[in-house]
């Protein structure tokens, strides 16, 4: 049996493959548009890490504004499109990295930014603490974090009384707004979260900063 990685890694090389998949390639999340915002005014030229950026809507948003950006993702095919997007929108200065989030070649405390739509919900629980730990090592302390996830009104988990689901081979878990305070609520400050209730909608948009002293 696949490991959920695994299973996840052929999900997306065969997502990125045809284009044929759920969620939005160019446009950038409203929420997240605001947060990026509010971390200007705050930090301006801030280097920012886009995990699991897929066609990099985010990354290419964030480098317009005057950021720092590198965009990483596991899966090539999902950077060979952000590279091509990115030159489309006249998007300059975006280091396209291939990695996991869970061994990201970067030095600790790298980034004042990490953003992460769409990467969390797809790790199983037990690879959370995994997960933290690397986002951790590359944040600084005082750096923002943004995170879209899915929350239970997403339509896979509307219906259903597990928080979790496998479609197509690709595990997807949905949180609870408690179980986000309560996985991040050690290390972080939770400044906004949001959740997108409209017909598509189903995800959590969340604004925490890291604590300067742990």
């Amino acid at each position: 049996m696949l490991s959920a990685e695994k299973a996840n890694r052929r999900y997306f090389r065969e997502a990125y493959r045809t284009g044929e998949h759920g969620w939005a390639v160019e446009e950038p999340n409203p929420c997240v548009l605001d947060y990026l915002e509010h971390i200007r005014r705050r930090i301006p030229g801030a280097r920012v890490l886009d995990v699991g950026c897929g066609e990099g809507r985010h990354a290419i948003v964030a480098a317009q504004m005057g950021f720092q950006v590198t965009a990483m993702d596991f899966e090539p095919l999902a950077l060979a499109r952000a590279r091509r997007f990115a030159r489309n929108r006249k998007a300059r200065g975006i280091a396209f990295r291939k990695a996991s989030v869970f061994r990201m070649p970067f030095a600790e405390a790298s980034f004042d930014v990490v953003l992460d739509c769409g990467c969390l919900h797809h790790q199983k629980k037990s690879d959370w603490p995994a997960y933290t730990a690397s986002l951790l090592r590359v944040l600084k302390p005082g750096g923002f974090y943004v995170l879209n996830a899915f929350s239970p009104r997403f339509r896979y988990f509307r219906e259903s009384r597990r928080p979790w689901h496998v479609a197509h081979g690709a595990y997807r878990r949905c949180f609870m707004r408690k179980e986000v305070a309560a996985l991040f609520g050690r290390w972080f400050g939770i400044l906004a979260m949001t959740e997108d209730r409209a017909a598509n909608g189903g995800f959590w948009n969340v604004l925490m900063r890291r604590r300067s002293l742990e």
